[in-house]
């Protein structure tokens, strides 16, 4: 019951929300959000508090823990609030973007996955990929509540981007997206399924299904590039969205197994530097188990 009241507070407080944070001042946005975090998120969801303050302990334990709890919950609320804003934010002059040509050069020359992570607003890797002329197609799960959902999507569309439901029907797509070279394949590499933060693995076993190894899969079969992105909260409501480097598969042996296996410890070795750099504003914090 006590779950199904907080579902329900949270989906009325988005719904109150929404035009205000359409309609006001970026600055605004972010204000609200970082009331949000202060005095209602960790009372809303104690549990998810805890679980976020244990692994902040466990992972990055040279951190000031109530500090890194405090930037978690500030990010996520304040992602939260500027979802209606978002598309205004290239104007504003609030992304920066480091990187860029590990994307635009390398789409001269193969097809390009970028692998991104959830941090900072991760709505804005995306969006730059657009703004850049990337022109993204991502592989996205629906959105928890119907209006985000929505509103989520129709941003997506607004910039030029293009959306396949994260199900079995998205791999003909997906292969036709990266044999046609015109677009940018998204995909995150921190899919949040069945309660479980598949990747990257952040000290647990090497994982052969979640995104990680379908993105290997994907690299392996098209000879497309894997190159990683993430997002960085600034202060101000302003961003940086970085592109790194295309990761280098090693070479394929004959042995798929193998081959599989030096592929996903090669992009997780990427990978998981990233998030662990960036705990404090990756959204999957509060809900990455050690054990899972």
């Amino acid at each position: 019951m006590r779950v199904q009241l907080r579902s329900l507070a949270a989906q009325g407080l988005e719904r109150a929300l929404y035009l205000p944070m359409r309609l006001l001042p970026t600055a605004f946005a972010g204000a609200t959000g970082r009331m949000l975090a202060r005095h209602v998120a960790p009372g809303l969801y104690p549990a998810l508090d805890a679980r976020a303050r244990a692994n902040l302990a466990l992972l990055r334990p040279d951190l000031p823990t109530d500090a890194a709890v405090a930037e978690m919950w500030e990010n996520l609320a304040c992602t939260f609030c500027e979802i209606p804003r978002i598309l205004r934010f290239w104007k504003e002059g609030r992304v920066e973007v480091q990187g860029a040509g590990h994307i635009l050069e390398t789409r001269r020359h193969r097809a390009v996955m970028a692998a991104w992570l959830h941090t900072g607003n991760p709505e804005v890797l995306g969006m730059t990929l657009a703004w850049i002329g990337a022109r993204p197609v991502g592989i996205a799960a629906r959105q928890p509540t119907g209006l985000r959902d929505r509103v989520v999507m129709r941003n997506r569309l607004a910039v030029g981007g293009r959306v396949l439901l994260a199900d079995r029907d998205a791999v003909r797509p997906a292969l036709r997206v990266l044999a046609g070279r015109e677009e940018t394949l998204v995909l995150a590499m921190d899919d949040y399924v069945g309660g479980i933060v598949h990747g990257p693995s952040l000290g647990r076993r090497l994982r052969t299904t979640g995104n990680i190894p379908y993105a290997v899969r994907l690299a392996r079969l098209t000879g497309c590039a894997i190159v990683p992105g993430y997002v960085t909260r600034l202060p101000g409501s302003r961003f940086r969205t970085t592109f790194l480097p295309p990761v280098e598969l090693p070479p394929e042996t004959g042995d798929r197994a193998a081959d599989l296996a030096a592929g996903i410890a090669a992009l997780d070795a990427v990978l998981d530097p990233i998030v662990r750099a960036n705990l404090p504003q990756w959204f999957f914090t509060m809900a990455w188990g050690p054990d899972a």
